[in-house]
């Protein structure tokens, strides 16, 4: 909980935090493993009904208040998320949310465009799967009388082939299908519930000599060095991770967990902390509510600006309603004496009872009004950023490279024609600006902004080479724009407008920066995120960059934009109209003043 919870609010400190899921895919498919066993070896029986009201009654109850109260929240707050809000709530109700955000849902890596409170729920939906089929599969091996060791070795090869999908299935333009997909990630749950036939917890002895004991320890200690660094550093959108990686660290991650259950390890003892423990009983309802806190705060707060304060603020949050949850909701269904003893307190107060069923029946009607709406029941229009945006990489694919283009000087002394005077008036720069960057050939680099940005570019250098892509992370984008600069085709003039879906490391600069040389100039356009934790880092890497290498200029177009919000689209980041008028007049004034 902890590495997701800090993922999504600090992917550039923790970029690994995802994997906090696998992680408890792992923790899922070892303890119930462990307990239907133990049930099994009890009374030679497994009992499907009572397995699947316990679960249900431990899960679904949190589920559906949390469901209840999103949706109310974006009927308040959020019309604009009311679009497919049907097929959201119902899909989850029946724990098939997984196979419609497979096609339908926004990437879980997705920091800007639009963050839903419920791209979460995808895994509870794999672990209801696993708990309506994961019994009677237990039961059949057991029943068969198999060896353990073979029954464990056959839920690896079956992990293995899982992961041989997610490799094969792979789409750098559509992740959705193997980070969603049940067949693509039902291997982190298989290594586990595999560990609990030959590993189980019940079973180990603390009976260890001496060096057995410093085994454990060491072993325990690389793993855990290794999952906490992976936690830190892995990036959830680079192809390793599913061409094989992900199921490495998942391995590594079992035996992780292999030393931790064992009684006498190191670990076992460290993490068996008052505070933990508390995080870990509380850890459905905070799952639950971390991601409808990230949206929603940030829209009552008003003129929202990240700071660690604001990050501080809504994790207390979360944790408030994780504990009401925690002890009215989870609890609460869990325990019939509880739910008896909750009536019976209502039935003596009936002052309380009658208002209380009202506010309740208005709640629930306004909130099936809601999802009656016919946009409820339809995916959201484009809007004008994406039709532009659409637009642009359409049209940048059908572009051809021009980066050896003639230069500026051959035409210094012509006379600019009326169509090329009106460009001048448009971006308020100079005849001079105009005839130097008109003829100047650069390689351009960039996100989603840069994209947008792209056709005024263009407008006033009909041969650029543009290379701009939707929610692209600058650690993707510089090696690739480094081996053209090694292959030869990239100009002298580099252009990159990177940084607004996550950190820039200072690594990826230097490296741009010894791969360019000193004959090329780099100009990166720094970066307007406020909402983002990443905007002040980003933009402190790039100054730095600035004073250690004279052909490293940064374009400021946040102290630009920063006093002119409505330059912006409604995300707060894209520039409109008159702003990529403005962010392009700041670049050819920016490159023409630093040529000279």
């Amino acid at each position: 909980m902890i590495g997701v919870i800090t993922f999504h609010l600090l992917p550039n400190w923790v970029s690994g935090g995802w994997l906090g899921v696998p992680l408890f895919f792992i923790i899922s498919g070892y303890l119930i493993t462990t307990l239907l066993i133990q049930e099994y070896e009890h009374s030679g029986n497994i009992g499907f009904l009572p397995f699947w009201g316990r679960r249900l009654r431990r899960l679904y109850p949190p589920l559906v208040v949390m469901l209840l109260l999103t949706v109310f929240l974006i009927l308040l707050l959020a019309p604009q998320q009311l679009y497919n809000l049907r097929y959201i709530v119902f899909s989850n109700l029946l724990y098939l949310y997984n196979f419609w955000a497979m096609g339908h849902g926004g990437s879980y890596f997705d920091q800007i465009n639009g963050a839903s409170p419920f791209t979460h729920l995808w895994s509870l939906s794999i672990e209801a799967q696993f708990y309506l089929l994961w019994p009677g599969i237990v039961w059949l091996l057991l029943k068969s009388r198999l060896k353990k060791i073979v029954i464990s070795a056959f839920l690896v090869v079956g992990a293995s082939i899982s992961a041989l999908l997610m490799g094969l299935f792979y789409s750098g333009a559509n992740l959705n299908r193997v980070y969603y997909g049940t067949d693509t990630r039902i291997f982190a749950i298989l290594l586990g519930a595999a560990l609990a036939f030959v590993w189980p917890a019940y079973r180990l002895t603390t009976r260890l000599d001496r060096e057995m004991r410093f085994y454990i320890n060491v072993i325990g200690l690389v793993a855990a060095v290794d999952t906490i660094l992976a936690f830190l550093v892995i990036n959830g959108q680079a192809p390793f991770v599913y061409k094989g990686g992900m199921f490495a660290l998942t391995l590594i991650m079992t035996i992780f967990l292999a030393i931790v259950v064992h009684p006498v390890s190191l670990l076992n003892h460290l993490l068996n902390q008052s505070w933990l423990n508390y995080i870990g009983k509380r850890s459905y309802s905070i799952y639950l509510y971390q991601l409808p806190v990230f949206v929603f705060y940030p829209k009552l707060v008003g003129n929202f600006h990240f700071s660690i304060w604001q990050a501080l603020i809504e994790v207390a949050l979360v944790l408030a309603i994780s504990e009401v949850s925690y002890r009215y909701v989870e609890t609460l269904f869990r325990h019939p004496k509880q739910r008896k003893q909750a009536w019976q307190w209502f039935k003596r107060r009936k002052l309380l009872l009658y208002p209380t069923a009202m506010v309740a029946a208005l709640f629930l009607i306004t909130i099936a009004g809601g999802l009656v709406r016919p946009e409820a029941g339809m995916a959201a229009p484009k809007s004008d950023l994406q039709k532009r945006l659409e637009k642009a990489q359409k049209d940048l694919a059908q572009q051809k490279s021009h980066t050896n283009q003639k230069q500026h000087d051959e035409a210094a002394d012509t006379a600019l024609t009326p169509e090329q005077s009106k460009l001048t008036q448009d971006y308020q720069i100079t005849t001079d600006q105009y005839r130097y960057f008109s003829q100047l050939a650069i390689t351009v680099v960039g996100d989603s902004v840069m994209l947008d940005v792209a056709p005024n570019l263009q407008e006033l250098n009909d041969h650029l080479s543009i290379d701009a892509q939707v929610g692209r992370q600058a650690d993707d984008a510089i090696p690739a724009l480094i081996n053209q600069i090694k292959t030869g085709h990239c100009a002298d003039t580099i252009l990159i407008g990177l940084g607004t879906n996550g950190n820039i490391r200072a690594s990826d600069i230097d490296a741009l920066v010894a791969a360019a040389g000193k004959q090329r100039q780099i100009y990166w356009v720094n970066n307007y995120v406020v909402t983002k934790p990443w905007q002040d880092s980003n933009n402190r890497e790039l100054d730095e960059a600035k004073q250690n290498n004279r052909n490293f200029h940064v374009i400021d177009w946040y102290s630009l934009v920063k006093n002119h919000p409505e330059w912006l689209a409604s995300d707060g980041v894209h520039p409109e109209a008159t702003g990529n008028h403005h962010y392009a007049r700041l670049v050819v004034q920016s490159i023409c003043k630093d040529s000279r």
